[in-house]
């Protein structure tokens, strides 16, 4: 079996067309077929490198490689609409000398001034073979002719039958009068070309799916079979945004997550595993994605179920690992901040784009913000008995620290939170950190005390 992603290249890959690429790979690794990674540039303005490249970066990110194309230096590119117009031609060659195209001379204007509003009159197609060649040499669109009166069912391995009734198809445009193809003639050409067995692709696109089937049998060629992936939506259970940027797998990369946990997310977007288990290794998924399971409802990009899964995966990760990655992300963050808070900070944060942040206090010295546990003389007293306790602290450990911290606060007779809290705010900044005493620790003697004795006198 054959599948095919074909993305029209518009930038950062959207997360939803990821999820189609996704499914399509996860169906052709789990069959042992072959993906094809196909670029629908057919439009010149979308046949630019920067438009095209952020999508291979963003799927080799995902870890979804293809399996065939052109050599790129020992690698595979992908194919490309743009370098297929050769092909595209002989396909049209084909479909008009069948009868089942045919040129068309009309513009706007004369569909408007006949009360043509929607769709096509088929003016153009009931013209005469005098009229067709008195006219042969002028700029002409080609559309395709549907077969009278041909009702269309498409059997789709997610949505059933579904039927297309013939009064509701158009003869559409297929090429423009500038001789450039339109999608629907470049992917059914190339589908037909490429051997595509199988085309997985978004709801969105089903309306379309009754013409190209009648192009494929114009043409002469088996039909694929077709699943339509359930679309996804937002939280507010709105179509999920495009807006530039905002949901683009590279702008999640760049937010911290991690790629095993977004494929991970995107498997569970219309389908689920047969255990119902939702932390799911990709071999795992590969192992058992099936079509059946795949539900035609559209499903909801749930973003705090995304958080909740990355960060399973970041607590699994080994220290060295965490680290290259948060360096990788942030090269400004301190490899000698980083590493040896490494197994207290994956507890802590959801993404790894919270590290940087999590740990700049000790690296940092934090603004001092106005807080009910400084300014107190029971707050003062203890700044300032836990700085003389650490002035000449032996070892320097975070053991040795926390032991001292907690006898000081037995002798002032407080109890641990209201003891506690200052010492938090003067070394972090805040009432919430990562743990006191490993950070003491790190931020070293000097500091630390210079830190709660500035709190202390405020």
């Amino acid at each position: 079996m054959r599948v095919r992603f074909a993305p029209n290249p518009s930038g950062d890959l959207h997360i939803g067309t990821a999820h189609t690429a996704f499914f399509n790979w996860l169906y052709a690794r789990h069959e042992g077929g072959v993906f094809v990674l196909r670029i629908e540039d057919t439009d010149p303005e979308t046949a630019k490198p920067e438009l095209v490249d952020p999508i291979m970066e963003s799927l080799r990110w995902l870890g979804i490689n293809w399996d065939e194309g052109p050599d790129i230096g020992g690698s595979f590119g992908p194919y490309r609409d743009s370098e297929r117009r050769t092909n595209h031609e002989e396909t049209v060659e084909q479909l008009l000398s069948a009868g089942a195209a045919y040129r068309c001379w009309c513009t706007r204007e004369q569909l408007e001034a006949r009360g043509v509003k929607a769709g096509y009159d088929r003016h153009c197609r009931m013209l005469s073979d005098a009229d067709r060649a008195t006219r042969s040499a002028e700029p002409a669109a080609i559309r395709f002719a549907v077969p009278d009166g041909r009702d269309v069912v498409v059997d789709d391995l997610v949505m059933g039958e579904v039927k297309f009734e013939y009064a509701d198809l158009q003869d559409r445009v297929i090429v423009r009068s500038d001789g450039s193809p339109l999608y629907l003639l470049a992917v059914t050409s190339d589908d037909v070309a490429m051997e595509i067995t199988h085309v997985l692709r978004g709801a969105d696109l089903l309306p379309s799916t009754p013409l190209q089937i009648l192009i494929t049998e114009a043409l002469g060629a088996d039909l694929p079979t077709f699943a339509h992936l359930p679309l996804l939506l937002g939280e507010n259970k709105g179509k999920l945004s495009k807006r530039k940027g905002s949901d683009g797998v590279l702008s999640f990369r760049e937010r911290g997550f991690l790629p095993e946990a977004l494929v991970n997310f995107l498997a569970l977007l219309g389908w689920s595993s047969p255990t119902q288990e939702e932390k799911l290794s990709v071999e795992q998924i590969i192992r058992e994605f099936t079509i059946d399971r795949v539900i035609e409802h559209p499903a909801v990009f749930d973003t705090t179920k995304l958080s909740w899964l990355n960060q399973q995966y970041i607590i699994e990760l080994d220290d060295a690992d965490l680290v290259r990655r948060v360096v990788e992300l942030d090269p400004s963050v301190p490899v000698d901040v980083v590493q040896p808070m490494a197994e207290l900070i994956k507890t802590r944060v959801t993404t790894l784009a919270e590290v940087p942040d999590a740990i700049r206090y000790i690296h940092e010295r934090p603004k001092l913000e106005t807080s009910k546990w400084l300014g107190t003389d029971e707050a003062n007293n203890t700044l300032e008995a836990v700085a003389e306790e650490l002035g000449s602290l032996e070892p320097w450990t975070a053991q040795a620290i926390g032991e001292a911290i907690q006898k000081v606060i037995a002798d002032l007779g407080l109890n641990r939170r209201k003891g506690t809290k200052p010492i938090f705010v003067a070394i972090s900044g805040s009432e919430v950190s990562l743990p006191l005493y490993e950070s003491i620790e790190l931020i070293g003697r000097s500091e630390a005390v210079a830190r709660l004795r500035a709190a202390s006198s405020g």
